[in-house]
């Protein structure tokens, strides 16, 4: 009989229903389950109008307080990666974020306020992250910071800043200074019958040939740090007589060597020789050290009858019509073959870069090794890094017209014919656009270095004035406006840190006062300044130069070192960054009395502020020339990085 026969099946089973009703809430559970634990998915590309925002097209829209200290390499970063967020796992910090983090925090102690806390923006961190980032915005700043943060530590473990004491050794070191001459510690000793069987009797200051047991430096430490210094030398050291800047590099010109008993070379040790004992002294080279100064000989030039020699010579390419603008196309350097390179050929040809005897061979679209040397004098030319690739920044200054240059030429002739037409004999050029230093004695440059100018919207401004005191560890007395919008909220937020970095309130009576809530308070309100201590931690560095002037503005040293190996490096609040301070202090105060290396580093460690009057009259000029002529005869160009020119073709 059939199963489905309904005589057989007088009643049905609850047990299917049971099972299949089960299986039903089950399910359910698990959805809800599940549902509860999904994270909600980033949109693709959610944060890349922001990111191309804030570091290529208009970087001034950052809108973190903390700055981006390395904005070069985290642009790079984040054009190879198609600007996404690095640092996230959808809506949340990945692991890899909390361990850099985590890292970051072990190296600065856990002391959010101290330089290497701010330069790792654990402060703005530990702000942050208190709570979970509410706005694809807020996670887009975050994740720029990490960025920043991680290329900061990449650089500093390279260069083992964050341990000095641990740097490999080196095998040159600069020991004495016998009859013959100044002697550098080196394998060459060794050759020469040494019994020590690493070939340097000396090294780091220890004389391992020494039996006697004494084998560390000898130095007379007695240095006059008296609030001013005096023409007269009041040190008890013995000092032999100092080189000229000119006699030096009369004898660096002829090959020549300081024959015994002669001149010895300008090394930063070359006074501070002998002890009241009369016996040589020998002293270690300070971590703050830039090394030996050496003076410069290349000529100055930047008059204005050069430049109206090239203003005739480019109306002439203007008048020719052989100008040509380059069309866009791909990246080529050296070794490419495209159309493109004819035209650039043509171009470097018109302007003076290429050369006709360099030849190509007959090959006109292709990138030779004499192209390669003309795309190389160019870039130095405008300012651009010289790598001889013809990308987006080169092609954007190969295709500035005549017309526009010479427009760029006549706004810098009447800039030149403002200032005097004699210079001076001592005289400090600081040429904003730029980005670079000059000292100058008798028109030649015995110093130059990079130098941070002011952003665009804290412009620095074109001053003509002088230098008149030297100041090592300085003071820095806060502005107004950077007291409210930076210092404060940072002194409020955690006190004890802001004091350890040097910061004070000042009253009426020049009083040092601590950062209490009511000190900080009338501070607020204008009733006290805010002051930072000379040291280590002062914003300053250890050297300032003030040049007396309405703005404010003067020149001095700085922490932030990695901006030197920016090519653009408009960062400051209007004064002028220093790549070689010291270099410089040495230069303005070796002609007034006994200034080397040896003294002026030991005036920059500590916290013991020392200012230096200057005797001799040191102008200084900052000057805002898009377009100069150089002592070899060259036409240089720059970006109108503040629009003065009024030419958009010339800004960034």
């Amino acid at each position: 009989m059939s199963y489905f026969n309904p005589e057989r099946r007088k009643r049905k089973s609850p047990l299917p229903l049971l099972i299949l009703g089960s299986l039903c809430v089950f399910a359910l559970y698990y959805a809800f389950s599940a549902n509860q634990k999904t994270v909600p998915v980033l949109p693709e590309n959610a944060v890349k109008q922001h990111l191309i925002r804030w570091l290529v097209d208009n970087p001034e829209s950052w809108p973190a307080q903390d700055p981006i200290f390395n904005p070069a390499a985290v642009k790079r970063i984040y054009e190879r990666t198609d600007y996404r967020l690095l640092w996230f796992d959808n809506y949340s910090l990945s692991d890899t974020a909390n361990d850099l983090i985590k890292q970051l925090t072990a190296v600065s102690s856990g002391n959010h306020s101290s330089m290497v806390g701010y330069r790792y923006h654990l402060g703005y961190f530990d702000r942050t992250l208190r709570d979970s980032p509410q706005r694809l915005q807020m996670a887009a700043v975050l994740d720029v910071l990490l960025t920043d943060a991680f290329v900061s530590y990449a650089q500093d473990t390279q260069l083992d800043k964050l341990k000095p004491r641990s740097r490999p050794k080196r095998d040159v070191t600069p020991v004495s200074t016998l009859e013959t001459g100044f002697r550098l510690a080196s394998h060459r000793v060794g050759r020469q019958g040494s019994p020590n069987p690493s070939g340097r009797q000396y090294f780091r200051g220890y004389n391992r040939a020494d039996t006697s047991g004494n084998s560390r430096y000898r130095r007379d430490s007695n240095i006059d740090r008296s609030q001013h210094y005096s023409g007269s030398n009041r040190s008890s050291y013995r000092a032999l007589p100092r080189p000229s800047y000119r006699s030096n590099a009369t004898a660096r010109q002829n090959n020549t060597r300081f024959a015994p008993g002669g001149l010895p070379p300008r090394n930063g040790y070359q006074r501070y020789l002998r002890n009241e004992g009369g016996m040589p002294t020998v002293g270690r080279v300070p971590e703050n050290s830039e090394g030996p100064y050496y003076p410069g000989n290349d000529p100055f030039g930047n008059d204005a009858s050069a430049l109206r020699y090239e203003l005739d010579r480019y109306r002439q390419i203007a008048a020719s019509g052989r100008w040509r603008p380059m069309p866009r196309g791909p990246a080529m350097t050296i070794g490419a073959k495209h159309p493109h390179v004819a035209l650039l050929r043509d171009m470097l040809t018109l302007y003076g870069d290429y050369r006709g005897y360099y030849g190509y061979g007959g090959e006109r679209d292709k990138f030779d090794r004499g192209l390669h040397e003309a795309v190389l004098r160019f870039q130095e030319r405008h300012g651009l890094k010289a790598d001889g690739i013809v990308g987006r920044e080169t092609r954007k200054r190969l295709n500035l017209s005549p017309t526009a240059r010479i427009r760029i030429i006549e706004t810098n002739i009447r800039r030149r014919e403002k200032l005097p037409a004699e210079l001076g004999e001592r005289f400090i050029q600081v040429n904003i656009p730029a980005y670079r230093l000059k000292y100058v004695e008798n028109d030649r440059v015995r110093l130059s270095m990079k130098v941070v100018v002011g952003k665009p919207k804290h412009a620095t401004p074109e001053i003509n004035t002088r230098v008149s005191r030297v100041v090592f560890n300085p003071t820095w007395t806060v502005p107004r406006s950077i007291l409210v919008k930076d210092i404060l909220p940072k002194a409020k937020a955690d006190p004890g840190g802001m004091q350890r970095m040097g910061y004070r309130v000042v009253n009426g009576s020049g009083d040092h006062l601590p950062l209490t809530p009511k000190n900080l308070s009338a501070a607020r309100q204008g009733s006290y300044l805010m002051r930072q201590l000379g040291g280590g931690e002062n914003i300053l560095g250890r050297v300032k130069f003030e040049i007396p002037n309405s703005d404010e503005i003067y020149l001095h040293d700085t922490r932030a070192r990695s901006l030197f190996s920016l090519t653009e490096r408009g960062y400051s609040h209007g004064c002028i960054r220093l790549e070689k301070p010291r270099h410089l202090a040495e230069a303005l105060l070796s002609p007034e009395g006994d200034w080397d290396q040896w003294r002026i580093d030991q005036l920059t460690v500590g916290d013991e502020t020392t200012e230096v009057r200057l005797k001799e009259n040191v102008k200084v000029y900052l000057t805002y020339w898009t377009a100069w002529v150089d002592g070899q005869g060259r036409l240089n160009f720059r970006p109108d990085i503040y629009g003065k020119d009024g030419l958009s073709a010339n800004q960034f």
